[in-house]
Parts: structure tokens; sequence; C-alpha cells
């Protein structure tokens, strides 16, 4: 983790951009993270052991950038991660082995619920297979479109001795609240334990537009754009040699043997490696742009971070939506915009404000 950090580090700067964060920007973030710690500093003690969860081995920037927020608050706080998997790797018998009575974090996201439902079905199992340990689901979004993922959301949650569910919004927490016998509570994204971020590059147009491409696309018809923006979306990755090596462990894995426990300890270490090459590709694209569009919660989260001024649409469900007015409607480096063409006549003129002076 310590290499981790220092790698953090190289994304530390003062921000700048059209219109320089104020003082109650930062006053925001600041509360943001005091709320994560008094939602989980009573629910992962200094120095314990925990277990975390539901690694995203996949491109999507958002979910490395909560993955890299949790692991920085897990060290921050002398937490002792003995084990990580993702959907593909989960062991039982080495989770039980290497934990003991320790704490189960499931990562967190927006993906508790029906629409994305590998990770839902994971996430049932794991809280079945440890009914004694204490499990905490790190925040999510909840959101059910079938009757009946909900019951078997229930038979899972309802039976386990000690669950607590984290919320990013009101709507998911009154959701909780009324399905789940566990505790539940609000606390704002993982990623906000990133803290303030550096733009790793100069903007190049005025314009970035980051558009979802996938099943949480409100698929709303964008206007005509022109030279001066960049739309796309950030789900694409070219295979690097850490990606090359993540997947050779993950096979490692599923082939047993010997060495098990090291390879354990390796992944465990580039799954943090991993994760921050992922977020520093969604900050350089991001940083491109003078100002940002985009229907993506973290690409938001991560604008809020990097000081970038933005224009937020929301998801095909409520989840931005929610989540803007629940934590981030205070910052005046975000505009919201109900439609994609209100949206591009908002960015234009915020890309057309003079810097501040310092």
């Amino acid at each position: 983790m310590r290499g981790l950090l220092r790698a953090l580090d190289t994304l530390r700067l003062t921000l700048a951009g059209p219109s320089e964060p104020d003082a109650g920007h930062y006053r925001m973030l600041g509360q943001l993270s005091a709320d994560i710690d008094a939602a989980l500093v009573p629910l992962q003690p200094s120095g314990g052991r925990c277990a975390l969860l539901d690694f995203p081995a996949h491109s999507n920037v958002g979910d490395s950038a909560i993955w890299l927020g949790e692991s920085v608050w897990l060290r921050r706080h002398r937490a002792r991660v003995v084990y990580a998997c993702d959907v593909e790797t989960y062991s039982p018998g080495t989770l039980a082995a290497r934990l003991g009575g320790g704490t189960i974090l499931l990562h967190g996201g927006g993906n508790l619920g029906d629409l994305w439902e590998q990770h839902q079905r994971f996430r049932e199992t794991v809280i079945r297979d440890f009914p004694d340990n204490p499990i905490v689901q790190l925040p999510q979004t909840i959101h059910f479109r079938d009757a009946e993922r909900i019951v078997a959301a229930q038979r899972a949650f309802n039976a386990h001795r000690d669950l607590t569910l984290l919320c990013r919004d009101e709507p998911s927490l009154a959701f909780a609240r009324a399905h789940f016998m566990g505790r539940s509570m609000l606390c704002p994204d993982m990623a906000f334990a990133l803290g303030r971020l550096r733009r790793p590059g100069k903007a190049a147009v005025d314009i970035v537009w980051l558009a979802r491409t996938d099943i949480e696309s409100a698929d709303a018809s964008a206007p005509a754009t022109s030279a001066d923006i960049e739309r796309g979306d950030w789900l694409a990755e070219r295979g690097t040699p850490l990606y090359h090596r993540h997947r050779a462990l993950n096979a490692q894995l599923a082939a047993g043997g010997v060495a098990h426990d090291a390879v354990v300890d390796r992944l465990i270490r580039t799954c943090d490696r991993l994760a921050r090459e992922r977020v520093l590709r969604g900050c350089r694209m991001l940083s491109r742009g003078r100002v940002v569009i985009t229907d993506r919660l973290h690409g938001h989260i991560l604008c809020l971070l990097l000081g970038i001024p933005h224009v937020v649409l929301d998801n095909n469900y409520g989840k931005v939506r929610g989540f803007h007015e629940q934590w981030t409607r205070s910052s005046h480096l975000t505009r919201w915009a109900a439609s994609p063409a209100e949206a591009l006549d908002a960015a234009r003129a915020m890309a057309r404000t003079p810097v501040r002076g310092r």
C-alpha cells in the first residue's frame, strides 16, 4: 500500500481551470471525507482485519475510483486487508482461513439491485457463506426492477446476523429500511476518500463529453457537436503490462496449487495498482476539457476532486441526480442539466468564463 500512496501523490497539485474552486468547494470535500469517517470508523476499527471483495475487474474507471478510495481509506485507518478478490476468484475457504472473525467489506458502487446481476448474486452468496462475520456493504445506490429479485435479496440479507448497508442517497436508504432488517445509514461515495487530485494534463479542447454507452444510458439524443468537443466513454482500455499481470494472477488462482497464498498476496497488490492505472486514465481524459459534460456519476466526482467545471446529466434511473442532490449540489463547479441540449449550452457558457485570479 505504500507504493499505492506514493503513486497517488503524483496526482496532487494546486487545482486550475476556467473557474477556480472556492473555499466552499473545499469545505464540501472536507465534509464528505468526514461523513465517510463518521460512518465507517465504528464499523472497521483501526488495526482490525478485513477483506475487501468484488474488485472491479473491468475497464469502467468509476468502479476503480471507488476501489482506490476504499483502499486508501483502509490504509489511512490502519486496517489490515488480508484478502481481496473479484467475482471470478472468490474462494470462501481461503477467505475464512485468512480472515477469522474479521470484517467483510463489499465493494461500493451502483450495482446493488438487478441491473448488474452478477455482482448482486455474488453479494448474496458471500452474505450466505459468512453468517457469523460482520459484513459491511460499502456505499451503494439501490435499484431493483423485479419484485422477485427483491425477495431473493431479502432472503439473503435478512438472514444475516450483522449486516450493515451504507447508502449513497436518501431513496436508497428509504428502500433499505423498508425491505431489509439490518442496519442502514447514509454515506458518501468512497471515491471522495481520495481527496483533492491533480490534473495530469492541460486542457486541449473546450469541452469533453463523457457519455455513457452501457445499460444505464438515458439514451437521449445529443445535439450536433463541433471540433471544440471530444465525445466518448471511458470503457475502452488497452492491455497494459499491469493488466496482463493481473489476468495471469487470476488464472493462477483458478488453477490452484501450492503457491496459492503467495498468489493471493500478489493479486491484492495488483488490484490496487490496476485501479490506480484506470483512475489516472480517466483523469487524463477529463483533464483534456476546459469543461466536462457527463452522465457518469464518477465523471462528476472526479471532476470535483480535480477542480474541473462540469455539467451533469442523469443516468436512466435517477442515480446521478439522487447523489448530486444529496451531497454535491453546493459546489459552484457543477451545473445540472435536464437535457443534452441544455448541457451543451451551459458547458459552452462555462468554457467562455475567464480564469479567476489567485
